[in-house]
């Protein structure tokens, strides 16, 4: 006997009836993180012909304050997770960018940081962000770099 394929519309109701099963308030919350991530991460990519000192007082001029808070762990994780398509990642500066300018947007005094491999042996740099001098991600964070730059300094 052959299965019968899905009637149209049903596998939408069947992904929504396992989303619902999901508390509404974190489903909400998560939804609305994920979208401010997307939200940061197109801007970054608009940005991105531009010299970075450039891009970074853009991304300050659009931090306002006023964003709801998420902690730096979380942030570091969704956006880690949530701009993943498969196996395709933005490579660190873009997701390093987004982080910045989501904690600045949120009142939190966020640092780009730039650095290099403590034994480089290529002109490989890599970016996370630090707050009060504490990596915060995204990950791999600093993993074994040498600051070269930091902004704003």
């Amino acid at each position: 006997m052959h299965d019968q394929p899905a009637a149209p519309g049903t596998l939408g109701k069947v992904i929504l009836r396992t989303m619902s099963d999901l508390p509404r308030p974190t489903l909400r919350k998560n939804v609305k993180l994920l979208i401010r991530i997307w939200m940061a991460y197109l801007r970054v990519v608009r940005l991105s012909r531009r010299p970075l000192p450039e891009q970074i007082e853009v991304l300050q001029r659009r931090s306002t304050g006023r964003s709801p808070e998420v902690t730096p762990e979380k942030l570091s994780r969704a956006i880690h997770r949530g701009l993943r398509l498969g196996p395709i990642a933005p490579r660190c500066l873009p997701k390093a960018l987004v982080m910045f300018e989501i904690l600045r947007g949120q009142g939190d005094a966020a640092e780009l940081v730039i650095g290099l491999p403590r034994l480089a042996s290529s002109h490989e740099a890599h970016a996370w962000v630090e707050l009060h001098a504490v990596d915060v991600g995204p990950p791999p964070g600093r993993a074994g770099h040498d600051e070269l730059a930091r902004y704003p300094s």
